[in-house]
């Protein structure tokens, strides 16, 4: 599943190539934003399913552990970022309020702040079908107000990510439904899909979920096929290190453009073409640097507690299972 995470990164980069624009008072050429509209539906429940993957064998080391890793490879990244951002895009954190608003998921970030809301909703509802789960998500999505983000968004979301666990714990079955040329059938609704959603500027939601179920099995199928070519190792690549380049896409956008703004480029098209693969460009200097310095690591996992604390906490976890 590398290959489908890494391009649903690249299209979330890709978005924000166009959606940045605006920010450095660009006029955003309608086909660019024609072109964001294609994938709209299928984004984040994309990434979402795909975070929900891993959720199936994240219990087996103990609550403590799966906690502590959610914490630094999830909480940690998300706070150092929202610093980040605060620094270079602003507004400035200038109390605890401010930076609670960031990692609330007022920034580009609220991906992370979702993920770790699942993770987290995870441990008591862990005894429960996650189908279960993803239908009462869906159907809270459903009540919601319509495109609130802490309400319809938050819950059509969950819905996708306990799909993901689900699909997780059921591997040898969805496999099955992945290497069939059945599941390769979707592609026709999502053309339609994606022509409507260009044509009537829809966002995705409960009422879109079917499509973006069609994306998900699809191109889950296309990947399976094509996955050992060559031309797909970078996707891979991305895929693998897909926090790296999420969390640090966008300032690397953002600064980009401002530079090209000051230097008194007009033309939205050729800032996009040269924000674009300079986000690419520092993902992948900063994966490299993280694997050549604990120091970079630390930019995206946090620290290890020590073993002795670890220790202490597991067992009060083990006390408290015979209680």
């Amino acid at each position: 599943m590398d290959l489908l995470r890494g391009l649903a990164i690249l299209l979330v980069i890709a978005f924000h190539s166009v959606t940045i624009l605006e920010r450095h008072s660009y006029a955003v050429p309608p086909w660019m934003r024609d072109f964001n509209q294609l994938f709209v539906l299928y984004r984040m429940p994309t990434l979402v399913f795909l975070s929900g993957l891993l959720l199936a064998g994240s219990f087996g080391k103990g609550i403590v552990l799966y906690l502590l890793g959610k914490g630094r490879r999830i909480f940690w990244p998300l706070l150092v970022w929202s610093l980040l951002y605060s620094l270079i895009v602003g507004p400035p954190v200038d109390g605890p309020m401010q930076l609670l608003k960031y990692l609330s998921g007022q920034s580009y970030l609220w991906f992370l702040t979702f993920i770790l809301f699942y993770y987290l909703a995870a441990v008591p509802l862990r005894r429960l079908s996650p189908l279960l789960v993803a239908a009462a998500a869906f159907g809270i999505a459903i009540l919601a107000p319509d495109g609130s983000k802490n309400g319809e968004r938050l819950f059509y979301l969950m819905a996708f990510f306990f799909l993901g666990s689900w699909a997780g714990g059921h591997w040898a079955l969805w496999m099955r439904v992945v290497r069939s040329r059945a599941a390769l059938l979707g592609w026709i609704v999502i053309v339609g899909a994606s022509a409507a959603a260009v044509i009537y500027e829809l966002h995705y939601g409960p009422l879109y979920a079917a499509p973006a179920l069609c994306f998900i099995v699809a191109v889950s199928a296309t990947a399976f096929w094509i996955q050992a070519a060559r031309w797909c190792a970078p996707l891979i690549f991305m895929g693998q290190h897909s926090l790296i380049f999420y969390v640090s896409h966008f300032p690397v956008i953002y600064l980009i453009m401002g530079f090209c703004r000051a230097l008194g480029i007009e033309a939205a098209e050729v800032a996009t073409m040269v924000a674009f693969p300079a986000a690419l460009l520092a993902g992948l200097l900063l994966v490299l640097a993280a694997r050549a310095s604990r120091i970079v690591d630390l930019l995206f996992v946090g620290p290890q507690p020590p073993r002795r604390v670890i220790g202490a906490l597991q067992a009060v976890e083990k006390r408290l299972a015979f209680v």
